[in-house]
């Protein structure tokens, strides 16, 4: 009588190693492991052989929502209030803010859509849109009384991720549309103080 082990171990495909990547990036932006641990089994996954050896890479993550490209509300719109949306699910399709910032991270998105679209339009305030690296982004849009950016990492895309288009508009505002790496924090404040905690705990002691 045979038992587990005695059947063939499974091949991974690129699909499942990508699959482990993209649960690994969503575990580092909510905090469950770190970048070494991130960048430790990323590199693990790439070199895997068989599924089994995926498996133990996310034994200890949450599973994945069965349910995938889950869409927020259609529409959000505040007034004298910022926007901040991240998360697994599509964001809404339009966003707008009077008075207040919209922010929306999209490292974390899971979903089998090709494409995202993005209409966003804030007055006196800033719009922020963050993609991983190696995603196909494009800003179409403009700002009046403030700057335009776009700052993408030149990187090769990475296979099966959509293509996220933003159109903005802005009125005395700032727009941007940037790639961060997994983990890294979004807030410009956030780094500098993560950079510094790292200097201190690399001082050395006489």
């Amino acid at each position: 009588m045979s038992d587990d082990a005695d059947l063939p171990a499974v091949r991974a495909s690129d699909a499942d190693r990508e699959a482990i990547v993209s649960r690994l990036q969503t575990a580092v932006g909510e905090g469950r492991i770190d970048l070494d641990e991130f960048t430790r089994r990323t590199d693990a996954a790439y070199s895997a052989v068989t599924t089994a050896e995926l498996d133990r890479l996310v034994h200890d993550l949450p599973a994945p929502a069965e349910i995938v490209g889950n869409r927020l509300p259609a529409q959000v719109s505040e007034v004298f209030a910022d926007v901040l949306l991240a998360g697994a699910q599509l964001p809404p399709s339009r966003v707008s803010s009077v008075f207040g910032d919209v922010r929306i991270d999209l490292r974390g998105l899971r979903t089998d859509h090709p494409a995202v679209d993005l209409r966003l339009t804030s007055v006196f305030g800033d719009i922020d849109v963050i993609v991983s690296e190696g995603v196909d982004a494009v800003l179409e849009g403009s700002t009046v009384f403030g700057n335009r950016k776009v700052q993408l990492a030149p990187v090769p895309r990475v296979p099966g991720t959509p293509r996220v288009t933003v159109h903005a508009r802005n009125v005395f505002g700032n727009l941007r549309l940037r790639s961060l790496a997994p983990g890294e924090p979004a807030s410009h404040w956030r780094a500098v103080l993560g950079r510094l905690e790292g200097g201190r705990g690399r001082g050395t002691t006489g």
